[in-house]
């Protein structure tokens, strides 16, 4: 083996095995260190003595906890065009993969095809109205009763009855009224003509005439007739002749006889669409038929009319599938066209549970999508961990993109710069200055020449930097050396400042 005297080879296994060192060369290399140490000690701790440091003036200033991470790009929004129509596909406009705006015709049907379909509809619709029709097309008296049944026509009888009746009453009593009005003339008009003659002697004087008495001043009979009592005679006459003249014609009665005449009217045609009514039941099922027929076919006009200028899309999308191939048949709710949303941009990433107490929903990130920069902000965070690939616990979280163009690619990694916890005008301090112990997070303070221990609390830390916010003043001096073996108490005395 030459010179290598210390080298054993196992025989066996073909294995170098290096000599041991022994315990007792250990044990007295360690009671040297503590020698070495007990007398740095000493001089350290003389009365004479100070140890050299360099401080660091606290001040105020800002810090962010910025979180880099990798993530996916994907579409949050994505849409399916599925047939609306049955009809051949006569041209598939896109290609996995196109991009496309908002109005690109994405496929087309066959138009012969279309108008047919169309035409079956207008003729169903036409066909369901005429079935409805047939039902009243027997008299025109059903019309009246139309959506109506026997116990409404019944009802509607009755208050036509109860209509007539009561304009019946109101003819009746204005007559009444106008009779007796003619009564009371004719009464008058007599005894005018009887004033002031004897009842026995009347008659000499009727001359033949039995409109009214020619009267005379005395029982002469040439005396001349009285002028005074022929005039008011003549006035009674024609008064008398305007209230008969009234009971024929009054404008209130004739239009309350016309009113009469309307209600009987529609009162004979209830009766007679009551003997000849539909059967309630066939006639709701058959109007709910025809409305129904309206509803869906004129709902396949509408999609037809709409179809026959092609399937646009209806935002700027990424084309992700295509279903059918040109020629093919499809029927409704067959699956076509499916369109990635690149208005709707969002990235995926997995957050650890070390980070996910820094972050929350509406923190801004900076996004960089092959090259180029975009703005996002997180807007959801799961509620429940997964594994990832190492097994190790993360949280989903989703970052939208809030000003996506048409440059991004989906399913390519975007690096993310998280904007997590910010704090300004506060105390700032390097990582490398704060000790830790059992006690807690603390630094050495320069006090009268003395190292004093300050317990600090510690609230937004990055890897470099930690914001104090308890346990510091501005214009404090933090010891900054030595640090390893500084103790409370100890004398110190400034080197340089940090």
């Amino acid at each position: 083996m030459g010179d290598n005297k210390d080298i054993i080879v196992d025989g066996e296994m073909g294995q170098i095995k290096r000599p041991k060192i022994k315990k007792k060369w250990i044990i007295l290399g360690v009671i040297f260190l503590l020698v070495l140490l007990f007398l740095a000690r000493g001089v350290i701790t003389s009365k004479n003595y100070k140890m050299p440091v360099s401080i660091y003036d606290v001040h105020k200033g800002n810090i962010e906890n910025v979180i880099s991470v990798s993530g996916t790009v994907e579409a949050a929004d994505y849409k399916c065009y599925f047939a609306e129509v049955s009809a051949p596909i006569d041209q598939i406009k896109v290609k996995l993969g196109d991009k496309v705006g908002p109005g690109d015709v994405l496929y087309t049907y066959d138009e012969n095809s279309l108008n047919i379909t169309e035409k079956t509809a207008e003729l169903a619709i036409k066909q369901a109205k005429g079935n409805y029709s047939a039902l009243y097309s027997g008299s025109a008296d059903r019309q009246y009763a139309q959506g109506m049944n026997a116990q409404q026509i019944n009802e509607r009888l009755d208050v036509l009855t109860e209509e007539i009746d009561a304009i019946n009453y109101k003819i009746t009593e204005k007559s009444n009224r106008m009779n007796q009005t003619a009564t009371d003339l004719q009464k008058t008009l007599h005894d005018i003509n009887q004033n002031g003659i004897e009842d026995g002697t009347a008659e000499n004087y009727l001359d033949g005439n039995d409109g009214y008495i020619t009267r005379r001043e005395n029982d002469n009979n040439n005396s001349d007739i009285s002028e005074s009592n022929k005039q008011m005679s003549l006035a009674v006459q024609e008064s008398l002749l305007e209230v008969q003249n009234a009971l024929a014609n009054d404008p209130e009665i004739q239009a309350w006889k016309r009113q009469i005449t309307d209600l009987q009217q529609e009162q004979s045609h209830l009766q007679s669409a009551k003997a000849a009514q539909v059967n309630g039941g066939t006639a709701q099922a058959t109007k709910a038929s025809m409305e129904s027929t309206q509803l869906t076919q004129g709902d396949t006009i509408a999609k037809i009319e709409e179809a026959k200028d092609g399937i646009k899309a209806d935002f700027n999308g990424v084309v992700t599938e295509v279903a059918v191939v040109e020629g093919a048949t499809v029927t409704c709710g067959n699956k076509v066209v499916s369109l990635a949303n690149l208005d709707d941009v969002q990235i995926n990433m997995q957050i650890s549970k070390t980070d996910l107490p820094k972050l929350c929903v509406g923190q801004k990130v900076d996004i960089k999508i092959n090259g180029k920069d975009y703005k996002g902000e997180i807007s959801k965070i799961s509620g429940s961990a997964v594994k990832n690939s190492n097994g190790v616990a993360v949280v989903d979280t989703t970052v939208k993109v809030v000003n996506p163009d048409s440059d991004i690619i989906l399913g390519v990694e975007a690096n993310n710069k998280i904007h997590a916890e910010k704090a300004e005008n506060t105390i700032v301090l390097p990582y490398e200055y704060i000790l830790t112990d059992a006690d807690g997070d603390y630094v050495f303070v320069l006090e009268n020449e003395t190292a004093v221990r300050r317990n600090v609390t510690i609230g937004i830390s990055t890897s470099t930097e930690a914001q104090i916010v308890e346990g510091l003043s501005e214009n404090d001096k933090v010891i900054t050396t030595n640090l390893e073996i500084i103790t409370e108490g100890m004398a110190v005395t400034t080197e340089e400042k940090g």
